[in-house]
Parts: C-alpha cells; sequence; structure tokens
C-alpha cells in the first residue's frame, strides 16, 4: 500500500474499513485467561476473526463476534467457511503457499477459490468480495491497513537497518540466551533504536498503520514505549515460538503449526466443527448490549476497544456487560496506549485480577501492548 493509498483508506469510516487482516493480540495469553469451555458462551470483538476462533476451538459452546466493520467481518466469515475447502487450497485463499512460506501466492486461483465458497457466505461477505477480488488478489492475511504498514516496515524500513542474513540468522535461534546474546551484540543497534522510534511514531502510525481517531485519547509519546516491548519480545521470548514477530520480520510463520490455531492442519478441520457455534453481528458494542438478555454471556474478549472512547464511555460499556453477564463472567482486554481497567465505581462487581494480567503480559508475543487486564464478574 503506498503512502496515498494509506491516507486514503484511514479516512474511510470504520464500518468501511479493513484494518486488519490477522488479529494482533496474542491467542494463547487471551485463551489462558478466559479458559473457556463447554458451557461458556463468549462475546468476542471480531477483528479478522483469528481470536475468535481460537476460543470456539479451545471449546467455548457459542462465540458472538461482534464488529463495527463489514470487511473485518467479511474477512473472518471467509476464512470460517474456508473450513469446507481442503487444506491447500485454504492455504491458496488466505494468501498463504502450501509450503507456509508467505513468499509467493496465487492471486487468480485465491480468487477462483472464493468463486466456489461464494455460496456458502452472507450477502454482506458477498458483496465486499465481490467488489473488492484486489483483498484475494494480494493475499487475504496481507490486506488489512495495519498488515500494509508493517509491509512497508519489513520491506523499505528494516533493510535500511540490518541485511536479510542478518535477519534470517535471528529468525532461526532456538535458544534464549543465544538470542539474548545476538540481541545485544547485533541487533540492537543506534541505528535500529532510532529507526523504529521514528517509524513507530505517532505521526507516522496515524498516516500508513492507523489512523488520527485511534488516538484521540492518548497522551504524549508512543514510539519509546514501543521500543521497550520489541526489546522485551525479542529477549525475552523465543522467536522460533512467536508468530507474530516472524510476520513483522519475515513476512511469513516459520510454522503453521505454531501460528494462529486455525492456520494448523487440525485448526483447518476444526472450522467446519465450530461453524455452527459462530454468529455474526455488525453493531456498535454499546447498542447490542442494551438489548442483550441478563445471563447472557459468560465471557468476553473485547480486544483494545476502550481506549478507542472517553473513560465515562468505557464505565458506561463494562457497567452494561455486568448486567448481561452471568456471576463468574471473564473480561479480558489489552491496553495499546490508553491505561483502561475496571472503573472505580464498579470495583465491587467486577474483581480485577492484575498480578495474573501482568504475569500473562510477559508471555504476550504480540508485544505491542502495556497492559492486559482480567477482571471477573462477581
Amino acid at each position: 500500500m503506498g503512502d496515498s493509498e494509506a491516507v486514503a483508506a484511514a479516512a474511510e469510516p470504520l464500518s468501511r474499513r479493513l484494518s486488519y487482516a490477522q488479529c494482533w493480540e496474542d491467542f494463547g495469553i487471551l485463551t489462558e485467561a478466559l479458559d473457556v469451555g463447554p458451557e461458556d458462551d463468549v462475546l468476542s470483538v471480531s477483528s479478522a476473526g483469528d481470536n475468535s476462533f481460537a476460543l470456539a476451538l479451545a471449546g467455548a459452546r457459542s462465540v458472538t463476534l461482534i464488529d463495527l466493520s463489514e470487511p473485518q467481518l467479511a474477512v473472518a466469515e471467509l476464512k470460517l467457511r474456508g473450513g469446507h475447502l481442503p487444506y491447500a487450497d485454504f492455504l491458496t485463499l488466505l494468501g498463504i503457499s502450501p509450503e507456509g512460506s508467505g513468499g509467493a501466492w496465487d492471486g487468480a486461483a485465491a480468487v477462483a477459490i472464493y468463486r466456489s465458497l461464494r455460496s456458502r457466505l452472507s450477502d454482506r461477505a458477498r458483496g465486499f468480495f465481490d467488489e473488492r477480488t484486489d483483498v484475494l488478489e494480494q493475499g487475504l492475511v496481507r490486506a488489512g491497513r495495519f498488515e500494509g504498514y508493517l509491509d512497508t516496515f519489513r520491506r523499505k524500513v528494516l533493510p535500511l537497518v540490518h541485511g536479510k542474513s542478518t535477519i534470517q540468522a535471528l529468525l532461526a535461534l532456538d535458544d534464549l540466551e543465544t538470542q539474548r546474546a545476538f540481541f545485544d551484540a547485533t541487533w540492537n543497534t543506534w541505528r535500529w533504536r532510532g529507526i523504529f522510534k521514528m517509524f513507530f511514531s505517532r505521526f507516522v502510525m496515524a498516516r500508513l498503520g492507523r489512523s488520527e481517531e485511534h488516538f484521540a485519547q492518548v497522551e504524549g509519546t508512543v514510539a519509546e514505549r514501543l521500543l521497550e516491548r520489541a526489546e522485551h519480545a525479542l529477549t525475552q521470548i523465543p522467536i522460533g515460538s512467536n508468530p507474530f514477530m516472524q510476520w513483522i520480520l519475515a513476512g511469513e510463520f516459520s510454522d503453521l503449526e505454531n501460528a494462529h490455531p486455525y492456520l494448523s492442519k487440525a485448526g483447518h478441520a476444526g472450522l467446519r466443527e465450530i461453524e455452527e457455534r459462530l454468529e455474526f453481528v455488525h453493531a456498535p458494542l454499546e447498542g447490542w448490549l442494551s438489548q442483550a438478555d441478563t445471563g447472557t454471556f459468560s465471557a468476553y474478549n473485547l480486544s483494545n476497544i476502550f481506549e478507542y472512547m472517553p473513560a465515562e464511555a468505557h464505565a458506561e460499556i463494562v457497567e452494561r456487560i455486568i448486567e448481561v453477564s452471568r456471576p463468574g463472567a471473564r473480561l479480558a482486554y489489552w491496553n495499546l496506549f490508553v491505561e483502561r481497567q475496571c472503573p472505580a465505581s464498579l470495583a465491587d462487581r467486577l474483581e480485577a485480577d492484575k498480578e495474573r494480567g501482568s504475569a500473562l503480559l510477559q508471555r504476550d508475543r504480540a508485544f505491542f501492548y502495556q497492559a492486559f487486564q482480567v477482571e471477573t464478574v462477581q
């Protein structure tokens, strides 16, 4: 995506924007925090669908995917219906080669595979992909605005810091102590720190990767915080087990069996099994919750949506979540740049487990986030 295209994409309303073609929150700590089972009904912010699938594959009885963006729901739905395809065709549809390398794919074949699945899709999803076959031609999992931003970093910025051999050497490491030593001796140069802070500054992120509205509640600089989190990921988490860092640095997953659960062979087969347990909802969260019945949900994947709204709106939505929840319902959500946690006014109805959230954050492979909130309805 070029700069002019990125600026134009930023001007699109959320209802028409494909911000993410992958989920950039760690499914591992999410599924551990929510600990879903066959009695659980989950409300999950859809995004690209990956984490909602992970919760269903982990055993939730039902998962309701909700999003303001019709393209986000269309992408999630197409991935889900891809469970009816042979595995190799499924990967081609997503823009991943059957070998697991993201370096080459067949865009025309992806469009043809979509057409074979078209009748299984909702009118909303068909309408989106009929008009936007370019999303399939460029590789579905690469087609989000944020993935385009990371692609620019990988192709145009990272080579200014490290050569291909250095990047490959880092990705090949299988020992954390060796990885830390490599980071200190080879990776963590002044050029790495300087260019990273420039590219992941608020100005560049708002222009190319996210949008100004994502920063409406943000105060201060963000690049230094992201650099600290990147250092944590590169020194405290084995890179061979980190599909998020693999994608950022190489544009592919080293091992699909250890990437998002739905991308493994067993996960792909599981999509057919969970299909009837998933529902797609195009609506604002607050409006939809206002119509939900008491006792509807027992678990919530809330992404990092609360930092995009004022604290008062966050408190109002959390209060409504409590009202429609079963006792013991679990909430999980991230803070990126804005601190949002259990409102003080609701502390007697919602228990925050800060120790557990902090411990899980230390293992968060999608390293961007500053906090992970784990809360339980009383």
